[in-house]
C-alpha cells in the first residue's frame, strides 16, 4: 500500500463536500500541474447501497464520476496554489468517452489515476483511469471550470413567482390536479 501523502482529515479540509459524499479517502501521490493518485475504500454501509441495489450493492457510475472529480480538485487547488476561495467551486463541465468496465462493490478499493491534459485559468481537463485490484474499472475524460456561484438575486424570486402566477391564473383550460391525496390505484 501506498503511503498517503494527503489523509483524509487534509483531504475533507481541501473539498467542499461533506458526508455523506466526500468519494476520495486519501491522496497517495500529487504532482501539481500534472498527476494525482487518490484512493476510495468502498463499505457496505454507504448510504447509496441502500438502494442501488439491496439485493446485489453496486457503486453506481456517477459516483465513481464523482470520485474522479473530487481528486481532479484536490490536484486543482494543489496545481493552482489558491484552492477555491469562498463562493468558487470546481464544478464538472464535461464528460468524455467515460466507460464503466467492472462493477465496484462494497469491500474495494478503488483507486483513480488522473493526468492533465490541459490547464488554461481557470479550466482543467483530465484523464482518468479508476482500478480495483489493478484492474481498470472505469476510464474517461473530464473538463472542469472554477465558478462562482451567487444566490439567487430577490428580482430573479420574484419574476419566477410571478411567471407561476401567471400560469396558474390564466391558462383555466387546464386542469389541476390536487396532489395532496395520493391517488388510489
Amino acid at each position: 500500500m501506498a503511503a498517503a501523502l494527503m489523509r483524509f482529515e487534509e483531504v475533507r479540509a481541501a473539498l467542499k463536500q461533506r458526508f455523506p459524499l466526500i468519494m476520495v479517502d486519501r491522496v497517495t501521490s500529487l504532482e501539481p500541474g500534472k498527476s494525482i493518485r487518490t484512493i476510495k475504500n468502498v463499505t457496505g454501509n454507504e448510504i447509496q447501497f441502500l438502494g442501488h441495489f439491496p439485493e446485489h450493492a453496486v457503486m453506481p457510475g456517477t459516483l465513481i464520476v464523482e470520485a474522479i472529480g473530487q481528486s481532479a480538485s484536490i490536484l486543482f487547488s494543489k496545481t493552482t496554489g489558491t484552492g477555491t476561495r469562498p463562493g468558487e467551486f470546481l464544478v464538472l463541465g464535461s464528460i468524455n468517452n467515460m466507460r464503466f468496465l467492472t462493477p465496484v462493490v462494497p469491500g474495494d478499493r478503488m483507486e483513480m489515476e488522473l493526468h492533465v491534459l490541459k490547464f488554461v485559468e481557470d479550466l482543467a481537463l483530465v484523464e482518468a483511469v479508476a482500478t480495483v485490484d489493478h484492474t481498470v474499472v472505469a476510464t474517461g475524460k473530464l473538463g472542469f471550470a472554477r465558478r462562482r456561484f451567487q444566490p439567487a438575486l430577490s428580482e430573479d424570486s420574484n419574476e419566477m413567482n410571478n411567471v407561476t402566477r401567471s400560469r396558474e391564473g390564466t391558462n383555466s383550460s387546464t386542469p389541476t390536479k390536487d396532489l395532496s391525496h395520493p391517488r388510489k390505484l
